[in-house]
């Protein structure tokens, strides 16, 4: 049993195809190519019907056409509608010739059910409109008639792409950054950069070159004083820093490719210490992907890590003496180093006992401690490990190794709460520490002054702290993910202040 054929109905009105109306059969055609007249078919479709909405499917019935016989050459847009009566039915005479050409993207098996359908229809398309042959760009730029008219040669089509290469639109961006003339190279120079259509996606918004002529930039940005420190620092490291901050495959030549020239990640990551940039703003600032920056930002920390120990070095007794400041001499000649701790916040962690061990009743937070040591001049010449925040001055002390460090005759100066002279005396090492006071009795006149000047000498220390906490990552609070690093970040982000002016200069 055959089922039965599926009606086909006018987008407008109840009819279809085959219904007797009058004595007239109806008939479906469908909205021309013709973009012009296509438009007046759509703008009429929806005054007369709120909810009309054209597909590609969307066939109107002859009914609604001059002698409801469809569309002719005379009269070839719709005007008659159960609700309203258009008085026009046809364009302008010189629009008339090409009006009637049926969709060049039609299949054939519809052009003929279209032409056996509207047998009344003196539509001649003996010449289509769209050409078989042509390219689907071409095809849009004959329908898109709004265009204006197009010269087809100056199209950059594959029929003419071989003379279209030398005009397609360049822009020369390599005014921004002149590396032609710099005379100073880091890893591989860029002479020109050419980028077609005018976009130059791959260009950091922010490079070392744009500040290197502003110091207070330069130290905003980095931490580093001035440009000519930041070559020489870059210049002491580069050596090895190609293959160990490749992120794959550095000994073996698969890795990936670099996104960034190797001067450029050295700044990125530079700026992520001193501001504390999140890695989803960086990758905007150098158009990388997150996980790449973060990437390059572990590559690098290992890697200066191990490259930046130079920076900080325990000095000789005799280098100690040359750089000592006035009033060290007069008052305390033998003081070898000026030790204090301080803290780091933390994310809490899950674990209770983690949680013990972390929480500072200093500070009411889960923290790190860490001791930094300075000469008098205020250079850094000693930075432990980070330490949970639980742990004692004296601890901390004891397990780094300090007071190994110096010699018999050597002084030690610190606060109240490094009570460590149970470890100093042994080694014939004095402790430098304000006087306690004792029960029922005031400070002496001479208790009052020595306090007064170890806390006048001491706040050097303290300066040093600020200056290693103006490198903002470690102001914020430290995520657990980064529990393998931070140690890294806390002593380099120290080394990198040794490269500031001395806190202190000799008399």
């Amino acid at each position: 049993m055959s089922l039965p054929k599926t009606r086909k109905y006018c987008c407008i009105c109840s009819n279809f195809r085959g219904k007797e109306v009058d004595e007239k059969t109806i008939s479906l055609h469908r909205f021309p190519a013709r973009c012009k007249l296509r438009r007046v078919w759509l703008q009429r479709s929806r005054l007369v019907r709120k909810d009309f909405a054209y597909t590609a499917n969307s066939q109107m019935c002859s009914d609604h056409f001059v002698k409801r016989s469809g569309p002719s050459k005379e009269h070839p847009v719709p005007s008659i509608f159960p609700n309203k009566v258009f008085q026009t039915s046809n364009l302008e005479s010189e629009n008339v010739e090409l009006v009637f050409q049926l969709n060049a993207d039609m299949e054939q098996g519809d052009i003929a059910e279209e032409q056996s359908d509207d047998k009344a229809d003196s539509v001649d398309v003996s010449e289509p409109f769209i050409s078989k042959t042509e390219s689907p760009l071409d095809i849009s730029i004959h329908l898109h008639d709004y265009c204006g008219p197009i010269n087809l040669n100056d199209i950059a089509t594959s029929k003419n792409q071989s003379t279209q290469t030398n005009t397609v639109l360049r822009i020369d961006v390599s005014t921004q950054y002149d590396f032609s003339e710099m005379s100073y190279e880091y890893g591989t120079p860029v002479n020109k950069v050419t980028v077609d259509y005018g976009v130059q996606v791959n260009s950091p918004v922010l490079t070392f070159e744009d500040i290197e002529h502003d110091d207070q930039k330069f130290l905003f940005y980095t931490g580093v004083p001035n440009s000519a420190i930041f070559k020489a620092l870059f210049d002491e490291i580069k050596d090895d820093a190609t293959s160990q901050t490749a992120r794959y495959g550095a000994t073996s030549g698969k890795g990936r490719p670099r996104h960034l020239r190797l001067i450029d990640e050295f700044f990125l990551v530079l700026m992520r210490l001193r501001l504390s940039l999140l890695l989803e703003d960086l990758a905007d600032r150098y158009n990388i992907g997150t996980s790449t920056c973060g990437l390059i930002f572990n590559k690098w920390i290992d890697y200066l890590y191990i490259q930046l120990e130079f920076l900080i070095q325990w000095p000789s007794r005799r280098a100690v003496d040359e750089h000592m400041p006035l009033c060290f001499k007069e008052k305390y000649p033998n003081c070898r180093v000026i030790i204090d701790c301080t803290e780091l916040r933390t994310e809490t962690p899950c674990s209770l006992q983690h949680k013990s061990l972390m929480y500072s009743d200093y500070k009411s937070h889960m923290t790190r401690k860490g001791l930094i040591g300075i000469s008098p001049a205020g250079v850094v010449t000693f930075v432990s490990d980070l330490w949970a925040g639980s742990v004692s001055d004296k601890q901390i002390t004891k397990d780094s190794a300090l007071v190994d460090m110096c010699e018999p005759g050597d002084a030690i100066m610190a606060d109240k709460g490094f009570l460590i002279s149970d470890i100093t005396t042994p080694k014939g090492v004095h402790l430098i520490i304000p006087p306690f006071k004792q029960k029922k009795k005031q400070f002496s006149k001479r208790e009052v002054q020595q306090t007064r000047t170890i806390a006048n000498l001491r706040i050097h220390v303290e300066r040093q702290m600020e200056r290693i906490k103006n490198f903002n990552i470690l102001k914020t609070v430290m995520p657990l993910n980064m529990s393998q690093q931070v140690t890294k970040i806390w002593k380099i982000c120290a080394q990198l202040t040794n490269l500031q002016p001395p806190l202190c200069k000799a008399d």
